[in-house]
């Protein structure tokens, strides 16, 4: 087994499209650069914020290898599969998707089993796939769409220890710190880490134990979140202020999002259209007045922040 995941910000990886639609690769490859070059811990790349349901089987493995290539074990890359229309599709996807040397293949919860099952089905599912699927690492995410299947902290400790080794990342999004807290206790001594999609509780997660954040704003300052989770322990009092800073400017994050994350990183340089495959609106001109302002906020506020761990453009 690859070692155990670092603790830190691992960005949910945005999907660039040409302008007629097409995947654009190029851009892709500055993307990851740009997470990279800002101290993530690792890559969560095909993932909703991927446009995940969007993309073809063959987009997802053509994402995952990239990913893959372009952080030449620089930092490790999950991505999402057992997806599908029927079991048999969904177990090859997990196949396809190990074989693109991705860390870990991680299942969204919400695919595994349907929205009636109960935790002892989840659980028979988890173990089955287990069974089918000898020598591959997991993840799992707790994905909101189509539906949004939550895990109670005594069944992730009971999949933990029934998994062992092969479990080693969630991305947690119960929005709950007591959760949170639950589920760290439940997982005591397993391999698994548990990266928190909450960036409200981001802080008050960390402290609890959490191994990092798994989030939309790491589409808009992956610098500022990598300082926080390397110092929440040796410099409280600057913790507290990102904490403060990202609740501050989170509505911002929120609104029209993938599209104004794409918008807001071609501001940082990297060379994004604003095509979407989901629905998204458009910004209008006051909008985009708006998020180039924010754009220019967050740059100050790097700018007086103590030194970046990668360098003074880190955001």
């Amino acid at each position: 087994m690859k070692p155990v995941f670092k603790d830190g910000v691992w960005p949910v990886v945005l999907t660039p499209f040409r302008e007629d639609g097409g995947l654009d690769m190029n851009a892709y490859r500055a993307l990851l650069e740009y997470y990279i070059g800002n101290g993530v811990a690792g890559l969560f790349a095909v993932c909703m914020s991927s446009e995940l349901y969007e993309l073809t089987p063959e987009e997802r493995l053509t994402l995952a290898r990239e990913a893959v290539a372009v952080s030449a074990g620089r930092v490790p890359v999950v991505a999402s599969a057992f997806l599908g229309n029927s079991e048999a599709e969904k177990m090859q996807s997990v196949f396809d998707m190990a074989a693109t040397g991705v860390d870990a293949v991680v299942i969204p919860a919400c695919q595994l089993v349907p929205e009636t099952a109960d935790e002892a089905g989840f659980r028979r599912a988890f173990e089955t796939l287990l069974g089918r699927t000898a020598g591959i690492r997991f993840g799992l995410y707790e994905c909101p769409h189509p539906y949004h299947r939550l895990i109670s902290p005594a069944l992730l400790g009971e999949l933990a220890r029934l998994a062992g080794e092969r479990l080693a990342f969630l991305k947690d999004t119960c929005c709950d710190a007591a959760v949170i807290a639950a589920k760290l206790a439940a997982c005591t001594g397993t391999p698994l880490k548990l990266y928190n999609a909450h960036l409200t509780t981001c802080l008050e997660s960390l402290q609890l134990g959490a191994a990092g954040y798994s989030g939309t704003s790491a589409n808009f300052y992956p610098g500022l979140l990598a300082e926080q989770a390397a110092c929440f322990r040796s410099d409280t009092a600057r913790a507290r202020e990102l904490q403060q800073f990202f609740n501050l400017v989170q509505r911002h994050v929120e609104f029209k999002y993938p599209r104004s994350a794409k918008l807001f990183l071609r501001e940082c340089g990297v060379p994004l259209t604003d095509f979407c495959r989901v629905a998204c609106d458009e910004l209008d001109r006051d909008q985009m007045i708006q998020l180039r302002a924010f754009h220019t906020g967050v740059q100050a506020f790097a700018r007086n922040s103590q030194p970046q761990l990668t360098g003074e453009t880190a955001i």
